[in-house]
């Protein structure tokens, strides 16, 4: 039963540690390059994306796609700042993502883990 219980938030909990690293690195080592905005995209759920292109440091053009909104966070053609990892161009986020990320991930994270904590304390105290 405890399990029923306690894997959902450790889903969560797991996604988000992976986000917040991810986006922690490509701060760090990462290299900030402009790219373009160039098409919207539309997920489930009536929300919108964006994919922007850049140029990566072997000059190989190389896109990146941002996370769902309600409202498209820029328009086609607007120029936006995007990390990437020189190792690997594919890894990467556009900038102010990363910078709203920390924020986001740390409130799923703590929410998370209360959702952990509260079926698992209530069971060791049901014994």
């Amino acid at each position: 039963m405890l399990f029923m219980f306690a894997m959902p938030p450790l889903v969560v909990i797991f996604a988000n540690l992976y986000a917040l690293r991810k986006g922690r690195r490509l701060e760090r080592s990462g290299r900030r390059v402009e790219g373009e905005c160039v098409n919207h995209y539309w997920p489930a759920g009536g929300y919108v994306g964006v994919i922007c292109e850049y140029s990566a440091g072997d000059g190989a053009r190389a896109s990146v796609k941002s996370s769902k909104y309600t409202v498209a966070p820029v328009e086609v053609g607007d120029v936006v700042e995007i990390l990437y990892d020189p190792q690997n161009s594919r890894r990467a986020m556009l900038s102010f993502e990363a910078a709203n990320r920390v924020g986001y991930d740390t409130l799923i994270f703590s929410i998370g883990v209360t959702l952990f904590l509260a079926p698992t304390i209530g069971f060791f105290f049901t014994l």
